[in-house]
């Protein structure tokens, strides 16, 4: 399994040289970068499995960052770890009202730091099995929808349509304006005797032979 891939976003390089001697032992693979616009831009290629993302940044903040992030389908469930000096309990709250998943404060403590990347790592993981047990759920319960409007739809003898298909055929030509259409009607006469001369096996044998 290939190392975490952790996105460090923070305007001042010496930040992510400290946390990157913080985690130097846990085999992360870490990238930087200093905007949070250039961070945005390079998540389809980056694809980190955790976010540090520092607060206060020129141009757009670490909150307005984290707020475009979460509101992507593709990023949404990707876990951000907020790291502030703000201390003030407002200002956490706009971290998780954000989108934040957890948030760390400044001066960072080594070992608060490899918890918290570890929870969300783990965090990671758990949405990436529930979107892989969820796609695959889809796959199946489209298979079955498919096999079940098959045999909705089609006669299991002789593979034509069934009679509820040409009764929903008929009622939307019916309802349909202008519609022209013919109905040809053809029978198997005596085919009861058929049945009880010869028995089902040979009767049904004919019937596809018809069909």
């Amino acid at each position: 399994m290939p190392p975490a891939s952790i996105l460090i976003v923070d305007d001042d390089p010496n930040n992510f040289d400290v946390i990157e001697t913080l985690l130097d032992a846990q085999g992360y693979q870490l990238h930087y970068i200093s905007t949070g616009e250039a961070a945005i831009a390079a998540l389809d290629y980056l694809k980190p499995d955790l976010i540090l993302l520092d607060v206060m940044m020129p141009g757009l903040d670490g909150f307005e960052v984290c707020r475009q992030i979460k509101s992507s389908p593709t990023w949404a469930t990707l876990p951000v770890i907020m790291v502030t000096a703000l201390s003030e309990k407002q200002d956490l709250a706009r971290c998780f009202s954000a989108g934040a998943n957890d948030f760390i404060s400044k001066p960072i403590n080594r070992l608060e730091l490899i918890a918290r990347v570890q929870s969300m790592l783990l965090l990671r993981q758990q949405y990436r099995q529930l979107e892989t047990f969820n796609a695959q759920l889809e796959a199946k319960v489209l298979k079955r929808t498919a096999q079940l409007q098959a045999i909705i739809s089609h006669d299991a003898l002789t593979q034509l349509p069934s009679r509820a298909a040409l009764n929903q055929t008929l009622a939307e030509l019916l309802q349909a304006e202008n519609s022209a259409f013919a109905v040809i009607y053809l029978d198997c006469d005596q085919f009861k005797l058929i049945n009880g001369s010869f028995g089902y096996t040979l009767s049904n044998q004919l019937l596809k032979a018809i069909a």
